[in-house]
């Protein structure tokens, strides 16, 4: 008898979402939703210290049950006591403003993986009613009840592996609310498509939805099966009251960028519908940076904007001007969450003093020869920061665009090019790496966009350098896809596209210039111009031969990429670093003949903190038969900590020019991250650039 009434003692357990426990903070001013799980038909009460009040519900014959009870202004701590079988008592309950933090890797981004000020911030971050609750990374085939997670005070300890903007834009909302509790829900998973966050029926009721195509998503650190995430981190939470969602993604579905147009949307009426409430919805629009196909991150950033002039209380922060080009993830959260945290301070909160935009487009007109251009959130007028306004380009009825002459009138801009007599369209920073000096009085930027609705075409050209001997001269190959009609270039700097030869055959060069090349098919240009700035010295596209090879995830553009006139700067993953994991660097140099040479040099980078260390050793030879080297130059290293990034030059300079038809450089690698360093033992990375030997 004793054990049959202990089942039914379990049986008939009261038990609770994560979601719902101690330091939470539920939506003030509201009815929210208090939800589990207990015997079927049994009785469940729930009393909550703010009314003293007790509700009573039942649960239903799938042992589910659910009440809504009123709650207070902000305030607390508060207690909730659920009594059934079992009593669940919920401590240091807040009530005040609730909102979920969503997206891919900048809005999972956290102290641990580093960003602007990280190490002070963390410190800094002791905010008793600030609470967090991150959902872990996880995923379902069908929608999910509950997910794991607790709520935690913000703290220096528990902020360490928090989302850094959702948490900036928490402690902003904060201090602007004059101490409102603020409740924030981090789902993020960096790499994921905005597919993975919708819920499966809007995904299928598509055609185009439904069509993912796997190749995209290929990875093995983040999911690819559409609504995967959405059932595991979303679905679980949508009972609980918010107040409203902001999203940081969009650089995984730059890959089909004008399909996001529509998806994007779509997910936010998918999660409105799910919260049964139409919640702010405010995002950040990707940042420059170098994707490797053109235009694709202007497209995502269209389809952003587009999405805020068609979806109602929506908003969108541009950071163009803290982005980081050859950084996908850059560092500056600090500005993005507070950027957002202002949208929802002007739009939600109503606070009339709160600047939230920068220039938005409105509308343009044609008249003699120009554009005029006028502007949302311009009311204070416009500004060009550091000159001259640039990035703007515009087309006439060729379709052809070229670089704008732009002017601030008032709350407008007009625009003007000389190759352009009758212009009707315009385009500003519509390219993925456009970092404009575009904003208004209060300092925010403007959004790119197109006045044209133009089809995309996208031909991209191949350059080919290589030096001919027997010409001492560079020959330079164009190529295109199957389909390209016509290939037009310059070596002037002249645009290709009035300008230009026609592409016939491969042609020489003899010094440095900037080669433009642009695409003809379909009956138009292509809206991707080449340009390839073409730096010369006499290592530049010899022949090389590596002794080791660098790292494949390190390649830099190949074989060529130590000699092309290019130099990299202090971003290791700029593309022109030449990365060496555990190898060292051993490269030779043929001229083909015996050369008069004064000087000899390389570039190395230090970036500890990413495991880049400067090698143990430099050593330059020459040789007349490529088989007996004599050492002009070395230099040895002792390895210190030190967390500046860096770049470092060996350089050797003859007394007077030396004769030779070979050079030797060699590098060697660290081996392995010293004792001190917080990846102590790991393989270390030797990277390394331009040779310059003149």
């Amino acid at each position: 008898m004793l054990i049959w009434l202990g089942l039914i003692s379990a049986w008939c357990t009261v038990r609770l979402p994560a979601v719902l426990s101690d330091h939470m903070v539920l939506q003030r001013n509201s009815a929210v939703k208090l939800w589990g799980w207990s015997a079927p038909a049994e009785q469940i009460s729930v009393t909550a210290t703010w009314d003293n009040h007790t509700y009573d519900t039942k649960a239903d014959r799938n042992a589910k049950w659910e009440i809504t009870i009123p709650t207070s202004d902000a305030g607390g701590p508060y207690e909730i006591t659920f009594a059934a079988g079992n009593t669940i008592k919920l401590s240091d309950v807040l009530i005040g403003e609730v909102w979920v933090c969503s997206g891919q890797s900048n809005m999972e981004w956290s102290a641990n993986h580093g960003y602007q000020n990280a190490e002070e911030e963390v410190k800094l971050a002791d905010y008793p009613q600030l609470r967090l609750f991150k959902i872990p990374k996880s995923t379902a085939h069908f929608p999910q009840e509950d997910c794991a997670g607790a709520w935690k005070p913000c703290t220096p300890v528990s902020i360490q592996d928090f989302s850094a903007v959702g948490y900036f834009f928490g402690r902003h909302l904060q201090e602007q609310l004059e101490g409102v509790p603020i409740g924030l829900i981090q789902a993020a998973w960096g790499g994921t498509a905005a597919e993975v966050w919708t819920p499966e029926e809007v995904i299928d009721s598509d055609p185009e939805f439904s069509k993912w195509d796997e190749v995209l998503y290929t990875s093995d650190h983040w999911p690819r099966r559409p609504a995967s995430t959405y059932h595991a981190m979303i679905h679980p939470i949508t009972p609980f009251k918010v107040n409203g969602a902001i999203w940081y993604q969009g650089e995984s579905n730059t890959g089909n960028a004008l399909l996001y147009r529509r998806l994007f949307p779509a997910m936010i009426q998918s999660w409105r519908d799910a919260w049964d409430y139409p919640i702010p919805f405010y995002y950040v629009q990707i940042a420059p940076y170098r994707y490797g196909t053109p235009l694709q991150g202007a497209l995502v950033r269209e389809s952003q904007m587009l999405t805020m002039s068609k979806v109602r209380n929506t908003g969108m922060v541009v950071v163009s001007d803290i982005g980081n080009i050859y950084d996908i993830h850059p560092r500056n959260k600090q500005d993005v969450g507070k950027r957002l945290a202002n949208w929802a301070l002007a739009r939600t909160y109503g606070k009339q003093d709160v600047t939230y935009a920068g220039p938005i487009y409105k509308a343009h007109s044609i008249e003699s020869g120009q554009i005029r251009i006028s502007f949302d959130h311009a009311d204070n007028g416009l500004l060009s920061k550091d000159g001259p306004l640039t990035h703007f380009e515009i087309a006439g009825e060729d379709q052809i665009f070229f670089p704008a002459d732009a002017k601030i009138e008032g709350n407008e801009v007009v625009v003007n090019a000389p190759y352009v007599l009758n212009p009707i369209a315009v385009r500003f920073a519509f390219t993925n790496t456009a970092t404009p000096n575009f904003f208004n009085q209060e300092g925010l930027p403007a959004s790119s966009f197109r006045t044209d609705d133009w089809p995309m075409i996208i031909k991209e050209i191949e350059v080919d350098i290589a030096y001919k001997k027997d010409a001492e001269a560079y020959l330079v190959s164009l190529s295109s896809e199957e389909n390209v009609n016509e290939i037009k270039y310059t070596i002037n700097g002249d645009p290709p596209g009035l300008f230009g030869l026609t592409y016939r055959q491969p042609f020489y060069i003899s010094g440095p210039c900037t080669i433009k090349a642009l695409a003809f098919a379909d009956g138009r240009a292509s809206d991707a111009q080449t340009i390839k700035e073409v730096k010369l010295n006499k290592a530049t596209f010899k022949p090389i031969t590596y002794n080791q090879m660098y790292a494949p995830g390190h390649a830099a553009g190949g074989k060529m990429a130590l000699i092309d006139g290019v130099t990299g700067g202090k971003t290791y993953d700029d593309g022109k670093w030449q990365g060496f994991k555990g190898n060292d660097l051993s490269i030779t140099l043929d001229f083909g003949q015996r050369i008069e040479i004064e000087s000899v040099k390389l570039n190395a980078l230090k970036d500890q903190d990413h495991g880049i260390f400067l090698p143990n050793k430099v050593l330059f030879e020459i040789s007349n038969d490529g088989r007996r080297f004599v050492e002009i130059y070395r230099k040895p290293l002792f390895h210190a900590k030190d967390n500046q990034v860096e770049i470092t030059p060996y350089e050797f300079e003859f007394k007077k020019p030396r004769k030779t038809q070979y050079v030797r450089i060699s590098a060697e690698n660290l081996g392995k991250h010293p004792a001190w360093h917080k990846h102590a033992g790991q393989t270390a990375l030797l990277m390394v650039d331009e040779i310059t030997i003149e």
